[in-house]
């Protein structure tokens, strides 16, 4: 590993439980990334026009954190996955076959696919820690952030009225 550019307590032993935890983190936004297109297209019922609207705002920041932790995985000097197939047998997630659904169901599969995202990001949190990886440590930071503030709208919306 070229350590040229990374901090001096950097262990770059422990970046590759970081690249691993990444790479699975990567699966899970490509399999969340089709899943929230396949809500988008077939959601159905009362609240059809918000969740469309929102699983669309969703599924534009997977797109965009896919590109951000496929490019933190390469500084750290290791390959992301970039297979349909390396996705599937990695995420921690699972996919979904298309039908109707209820905003509901949309709504608590995404509070739970998005909690579990949250339990792994905090995984990695653990490793990058170890290894004195402050760039990962922003990442993920960031990213927790991001899907429990999502979760908690998720939730707020299912609330009776």
């Amino acid at each position: 590993m070229n350590k040229q550019y990374f901090s001096s307590d950097f262990n770059p032993a422990n970046a590759c439980k970081v690249a691993e935890g990444l790479n699975v983190y990567l699966a899970n936004l490509n399999i969340l990334y089709s899943k929230l297109h396949n809500f988008h297209w077939n959601v159905v019922g009362a609240g059809f026009f918000g969740l469309h609207a929102k699983t669309q705002e969703l599924y534009e920041k997977m797109a965009t954190e896919l590109d951000i932790v496929a490019e933190r995985i390469k500084a750290l000097e290791y390959m992301p996955l970039a297979s349909m197939h390396e996705y599937l047998q990695a995420a921690t997630i699972s996919d979904i076959s298309s039908k109707p659904f209820t905003t509901e169901e949309v709504t608590q599969m995404i509070i739970n696919d998005f909690s579990c995202i949250v339990r792994l990001l905090r995984k990695i949190e653990a490793f990058a820690k170890k290894a004195s990886d402050e760039c990962t440590i922003g990442l993920i930071t960031e990213a927790i952030c991001y899907f429990e503030k999502q979760i908690w709208l998720m939730n707020a919306s299912l609330e009776p009225c």
